[in-house]
């Protein structure tokens, strides 16, 4: 039996550590360039609405109605809730009665006329000898008081109209609309529930028939990028969709390096929802 001398085997196991260090600098080295390569090339994100709003209302008061629930589509300007009412409908009624009345102005109106003929008739009398210039000087004057009492009822009538739209304008205030053509994503408060100037939220609407994919990428990427350009997503479900660069952030990120982007992507039948995650292949 021939013996391996201790030193032939410290020197085997020398060269086997050196080879499998060897192995795995170069595994490393090659899953290090992988991820490098697919951060560069693909970028996770998430997908938002075009545009969501906590739909408040700037007067306080009891919910008398609620018209949508969680999940109803609604158009700009459809009702969502109304709320109690009942003293904005009295002043508008009331309003209504004085912007109708039009005594003062007709009484006015007759009172010139009067003493526009007086005036006519002082006038004759004067060319006649028979009108002392006292009585012309008194008519006139009252001529003229008539008149500042035609416009002062003019005047009158007008900010009654006035006051009549803003008893309107009040009421209106009193029905909580969408301004845009949404979906309701959440209701905030219910029917009996009171809206303060704390807790103005009624719903939160959404528009879905556009989305947003948000990306954060890193700013020496930028140049990759340019508004309306177009790209593909890839959706949470293996699905593609086509998306244009709508929004470059302004700032980079202090701590990450990293600049917002926004995809724009049409969703007319809205079959795609917010909320799911994506990712960006350039």
């Amino acid at each position: 039996m021939k013996l391996i001398p201790p030193s032939a085997n410290k020197s085997r196991f020398s060269r086997y550590r050196v080879f499998l260090l060897a192995v795995v600098t170069v595994l490393f080295s090659h899953c290090s360039t992988l991820a490098q390569t697919d951060q560069y090339d693909s970028i996770d994100g998430f997908i938002s609405p075009f545009r969501s709003i906590e739909l408040s209302s700037d007067e306080a008061g009891a919910i008398s109605e609620l018209a949508v629930e969680e999940g109803d589509l609604i158009e700009t300007g459809g009702t969502v809730a109304k709320l109690d009412n009942r003293v904005q409908e009295l002043q508008v009624q009331i309003a209504q009665e004085l912007a109708q009345t039009t005594s003062q102005l007709i009484a006015a109106n007759q009172l010139l006329e009067k003493r526009k003929e007086i005036s006519r008739r002082l006038d004759e009398l004067k060319r006649r000898g028979h009108a002392s210039q006292s009585e012309i000087i008194r008519a006139e004057m009252e001529l003229s008081i008539a008149q500042a009492k035609v416009l002062a009822a003019k005047e009158e009538k007008a900010v009654r109209e006035i006051e009549l739209r803003r008893a309107e304008v009040q009421l209106d205030r009193r029905t909580i609309s969408s301004p845009f053509d949404g979906i309701v994503a959440k209701i905030h408060r219910r029917e009996g529930e009171f809206l303060s100037p704390l807790h103005p939220e009624v719903a939160t609407i959404i528009q879905v028939d556009k989305l947003l994919a948000s990306f954060a990428i890193m700013s020496n990427q930028l140049s990759d990028f340019s508004i309306d350009q177009e790209y593909t997503i890839r959706l949470e479900n293996g699905s593609l969709v086509k998306g244009k660069v709508y929004r470059i952030g302004v700032e980079t990120d202090s701590q990450s390096g990293t600049v917002d982007i926004k995809l724009l992507i049409d969703n007319p039948n809205m079959k795609l929802r917010s909320g799911e995650s994506c990712s960006l292949s350039f």
